[in-house]
């Protein structure tokens, strides 16, 4: 599955404020349900299916990326979600450095193969040192989504 099948403009922030790995899933989970229209409950669920696998260990990959990822009730599709953090954030990730690039999936219960196949895609696209480059020097929601979109072409 292409990242192009689960990212829209809509799920793309440049410069969300962070804090903490903690807030920035809060902070994650208010931007994800509100572009969805979702509610307060399915913020609060949201919210508590990416704590649960962090817990499982940290999505920090290294390089300044994490990609959050958990199945969600309640959704009839894999959405994606681009986030460049306005200020890097300690994520627990496996080389210690902290994070600013952000691609959460939030998955329906029933789609294991979509959402390894779209796991594997957003990870070829963030280990390519260029990409990432590219990404961090995005100023703007729209031009964040088109660098990611266009970077996904090279892959």
């Amino acid at each position: 599955m292409k990242i192009t099948d689960v990212l829209t403009p809509a799920m793309t922030e440049c410069n969300l404020p962070g804090g903490s790995k903690k807030r920035v899933l809060e902070n994650l989970s208010i931007f994800i349900t509100e572009q969805l229209g979702g509610d307060a409950e399915q913020t609060d669920t949201l919210f508590h299916s990416l704590v649960a696998r962090e817990r499982l260990g940290s999505t920090g990959i290294g390089d300044g990326i994490a990609i959050p990822h958990c199945r969600a009730p309640g959704f009839k599709r894999i959405h994606g979600c681009l986030i460049r953090l306005s200020k890097p954030v300690d994520f627990d990730a496996i080389d210690d450095e902290p994070v600013d690039l952000i691609f959460a999936l939030v998955v329906p219960e029933e789609k294991n193969d979509e959402h390894l196949a779209t796991l594997a895609r957003v990870a070829a696209l963030l280990q390519n040192e260029s990409s990432r480059q590219s990404l961090r020097q995005c100023s703007s929601n729209e031009e964040l989504f088109n660098t990611a979109i266009q970077l996904e072409r090279s892959i």
